[in-house]
């Protein structure tokens, strides 16, 4: 068989285009079943046949799972949602509940951990003098951004990681109310998905502008206090 002969996918048995494989440990991916794997599973080259067939099955079961969620709480980010189901025990992080995109929903009690990242960004601010030469100013003069992402660890057959950022397009450092808004939003992510309460309002912004690794980044407790039933 040459290098360039056209395969079949081994899931679905359709024939493969010359740019559409998806390598398997043990064979090949059509990139049609690819895009219905988890978008949180980060292993496919290193599953198997197998492997991905009872993932498969399993995010056609899953597809039953979001017909029955029932939305108790809501927390949006600029890109993504995460959506609770309090009454079941459930959550799940996706840009729309609904069967199309098949967000996974997940028990609360397969949190491990949860925290708040910020990422600080700095940039010196320079002049130019009489010469047109780039100067820095005394005493050094900063420019700050901020962006905010949720770390977050949980325990499922498929995927261990659902990290994802809050915003967009960085926040500067003189948009005080945006600051503000991303941390309440992280803060009461970590507290719905950890069962600890957020902190208040005033212990965390009361400061200044955030600083990375020294405020948000140790997290809270882990779920499991409320829910130690461990995933199904």
């Amino acid at each position: 068989m040459g290098l360039f002969d056209k395969k079949n996918c081994d899931i679905c048995g359709d024939k493969i285009g010359l740019l559409g494989n998806r390598k398997l440990d043990d064979g090949n991916l059509c990139k049609n079943c690819a895009a219905k794997l988890s978008p949180w599973f980060e292993e496919r080259r290193h599953s198997t046949v197998e492997e991905i067939k009872r993932q498969l099955d399993y995010r056609e079961e899953n597809k039953n799972a979001v017909r029955n969620f029932h939305t108790t709480r809501e927390f949006a980010g600029d890109r993504y949602h995460v959506f609770l189901d309090e009454t079941k025990g459930l959550f799940t992080v996706a840009r729309r509940l609904n069967e199309e995109e098949n967000p996974d929903i997940v028990p609360l009690s397969a949190v491990t951990s949860c925290r708040l990242e910020i990422k600080e960004e700095r940039e010196e601010e320079e002049y130019q003098d009489q010469n047109g030469e780039s100067r820095s100013y005394v005493p050094p003069r900063y420019h700050y951004s901020y962006d905010y992402k949720i770390k977050l660890s949980v325990n499922t057959p498929w995927f261990d990681d659902m990290d994802f950022q809050l915003n967009t397009f960085s926040v500067e450092g003189h948009e005080r109310n945006k600051i503000m808004q991303y941390e309440q939003l992280g803060n009461q992510i970590v507290s719905a998905l950890t069962g600890a309460p957020a902190p208040t309002y005033g212990n965390t912004m009361n400061q200044g502008y955030p600083q990375q690794g020294s405020m948000m980044n140790q997290g809270y407790p882990q779920q499991g206090n409320m829910m130690n039933q461990g995933y199904p």
